[in-house]
């Protein structure tokens, strides 16, 4: 896959360093959705009109958090979350209730300036937005966010079918963009062959 289609671990560490700094110092509404909304993207790799259709109800932020996921096709997914995401989803929700926005189990997760269910368009403009804050490569799209969290847990695990079940892959064959074999990997592969 073409590099200029998903952000590097320190690109990646970047965007989220610099959105919680600009949430946690400017406490604007705008700065803190996106903070909640990129966190959720690049920690579970879901696409954006995914995350658009999460409601309140769908978070389970217990002991093992999970988020429903309404998917392709009218498919419902469960992913598990990390407890920092978690946490951070906790502390969001108690934002959203200090600042009169319903946390009722059927309203939405993210809404907009206008108290409105976000777009994609919405969505878009806000990763772009915070992308460039962050003075990262214009190449990177929202569905970026994706592509990064799956080539982050294929890296971590040399997992193919662990990132396809993360990923809510039905084929196998979707997944595999992800084991692309870098060159430097190939060259110590070679020469670790044989105690070489």
């Amino acid at each position: 896959m073409d590099k200029n289609k998903y952000l590097s671990q320190r690109e990646a560490k970047r965007l989220m360093t610099y959105c919680r700094n600009k949430a946690k110092k400017t406490k604007d509404p705008f700065y803190v959705r996106s903070w909640a909304i990129i966190d959720t993207l690049l920690s579970t790799g879901i696409r954006g009109t995914e995350c658009r259709k999460i409601k309140v109800e769908d978070c389970d932020l217990s002991r093992e958090p999970t988020i429903k996921v309404h998917g392709k096709g009218g498919r419902v997914r469960t992913c598990e979350i990390s407890q920092s995401l978690s946490k951070h989803l906790k502390h969001f929700i108690d934002w959203k209730k200090r600042n009169n926005e319903s946390v009722a189990p059927d309203s939405y997760l993210f809404i907009n300036r206008k108290k409105r269910h976000y777009t994609i368009q919405g969505i878009e403009y806000m990763f772009k937005k915070m992308a460039r804050e962050a003075k990262l490569r214009s190449c990177y799209t929202l569905h970026s966010t994706r592509h990064t969290f799956g080539f982050m847990v294929y890296g971590m695990s040399k997992n193919i079918r662990l990132t396809q079940e993360l990923l809510g892959h039905r084929s196998l064959s979707s997944t595999q963009i992800y084991a692309h074999v870098d060159p430097t990997a190939k060259v110590a592969a070679i020469n670790g062959l044989w105690g070489g």
